[in-house]
C-alpha cells in the first residue's frame, strides 16, 4: 500500500473498534459479522454494465474501500483506499 493509494486515514468508531475486537478475538464467531447475498438473475446480462455497477458503488461509497490496518502505536486504524482494484470473476454455467 502507497500513500498515493490512500484516501483517508479514520480513527475507528466505538462500535467498529468492538466489532473488531470480537473479531479478532473470538475464533468460534468465526464470520459473525460477516454477510453474504445470493441473487438469481434472469434475462440477458451484460457483465461490462454489471461490474461497471460495482466500481461505481465503491466510488460513491468511501466505507465499501475501507480496510483496517495498526499504526506503528498498535491503534486500530481505518484506511480508505483511493481506487482499489475490483476483484472479479466470471463463471460462465451455460454449457
Amino acid at each position: 500500500m502507497t500513500t498515493s493509494s490512500v484516501e483517508d486515514v479514520l480513527p475507528l468508531a466505538p462500535l467498529q473498534e468492538g466489532l473488531l475486537f470480537h473479531a479478532l478475538y473470538e475464533q468460534e464467531a468465526r464470520g459473525l459479522y460477516l454477510t453474504q447475498t445470493a441473487i438469481r438473475l434472469t434475462g440477458p446480462l451484460s457483465e461490462d454494465r454489471l461490474r461497471r455497477a460495482a466500481s461505481a458503488l465503491l466510488a460513491r461509497h468511501p466505507n465499501l474501500r475501507a480496510s483496517f490496518r495498526y499504526r506503528g502505536t498498535g491503534e486500530p486504524v481505518q484506511v480508505i483506499h483511493r481506487d482499489p482494484e475490483l476483484l472479479w470473476t466470471t463463471i460462465d454455467i451455460a454449457a
